[in-house]
């Protein structure tokens, strides 16, 4: 599909305007560090032995990316939560991350009734729901997101402000070093990521040239060290925008078992997709798995393709692939034909569950 075709496609099928929210992420995370750093946050909440990160689907990703690129940094042991209870370990000593985009996902609410019963030290991230409301009614710190720069109004079109918002809130609470610099220098990044891989450059973007490989695949992410976090975000964002069936895998847990999976079935050369997230950051033997594993897959005749992150930097690489990934994403949904916005599966099954 060539641009022009693509520009028909997003005019017929982006009634939502996802496409505006791929462009303002940038937007979203410098309004979410502005805002974010506004919350007063007690100072014994730094006084903690765990931390907890609760969230679910795209309130999720921000522990994910903090868990990955902040692994060897982080002097406290911290466990991520996808799920209705929390570890049996969580007490007064533990500060509890609850985000929930719209401040009413089930597990999340479960999770901070658990923490406010145990005590633990609350942190909230929402843009409204009963999330915020209690962390009013019990005097919590909270950032309540005002989603300005997520035009198409879907909750996983606003991953700047999740991530940035946790990542505010890590940095207050003492577990991790951000400066304004970082931030400014990682949105410069997207900014450039966006002048090439806009619709409207002359020359065909690298993420349509790639989307066009992907049609009609089964993607198998594979990276690795700080960027196992992202990855995940671009994955989350595919299954969920594209509808396109994806899987992350992580270099070196997977050269221990996938790789003796890919002789069958026999069809697997035709269905699947393989794409290297490379980085010159990655600890060196890690690099050299990423050869060797790339080789393998050659050998059992299954194509891939692959997306070199250039930045210098640890935490530009992160969001620098975050926002390759959702163009990428956005113009594989417009080559499967579908709009973006809907989640018919997602909505049917919480109907069902909700009249259970």
């Amino acid at each position: 599909m060539n641009q022009l075709q693509l520009l028909d496609k997003i005019k017929k099928l982006d009634k939502q305007n996802v496409y505006a929210s791929v462009l303002a992420l940038p937007d979203q995370c410098l309004h979410a560090w502005n805002e974010a750093n506004q919350v007063k946050i007690p100072h014994d909440y730094k006084n903690v032995e765990n931390v907890v990160m609760c969230g679910m689907g795209g309130s999720g990703l921000g522990a994910r990316v903090i868990e990955s690129l902040y692994f060897s940094k982080l002097s406290k042991p911290l466990t991520r939560v996808n799920d209705y209870h929390l570890p049996l370990f969580v007490n007064e000593k533990s500060l509890v991350f609850i985000s929930s985009y719209s401040g009413n996902t089930e597990e999340t609410v479960q999770n901070i009734n658990e923490a406010l019963e145990r005590k633990a030290k609350i942190l909230v991230i929402g843009s409204g729901g009963k999330l915020i409301e209690k962390a009013k009614e019990n005097n919590l710190p909270y950032y309540q997101i005002v989603p300005t720069y997520n035009p198409s109004n879907q909750p996983r079109m606003a991953i700047g402000y999740s991530i940035i918002g946790q990542l505010v809130f890590a940095m207050k609470a003492g577990l991790l070093e951000i400066k304004k610099e970082d931030v400014d220098k990682s949105v410069s990044i997207m900014k450039k990521i966006f002048d090439v891989n806009d619709i409207d450059k002359d020359e065909t973007p690298d993420s349509l040239k790639i989307a066009n490989s992907m049609k009609g695949k089964i993607i198998l992410y594979v990276s690795s060290e700080h960027l196992v976090g992202a990855t995940h975000v671009v994955n989350n964002q595919q299954n969920e925008n594209a509808k396109n069936l994806s899987f992350d895998f992580a270099i070196p847990e997977l050269n221990h078992h996938l790789m003796e999976g890919l002789k069958h079935p026999a069809t697997n050369n035709k269905n699947i997709l393989f794409f290297f997230i490379n980085s010159e950051l990655y600890s060196s033997r890690v690099r050299q798995r990423f050869e060797i594993t790339t080789d393998v897959v050659g050998q059992n005749n299954i194509p891939s393709v692959s997306y070199k992150v250039n930045s210098d930097d640890k935490f530009s690489q992160v969001f620098e692939l975050i926002q390759f990934g959702a163009f990428l994403n956005f113009y594989l949904t417009m080559l499967n034909g579908i709009n973006p916005a809907p989640i018919p599966w997602v909505d049917y099954f919480k109907e069902k569950l909700g009249n259970i």
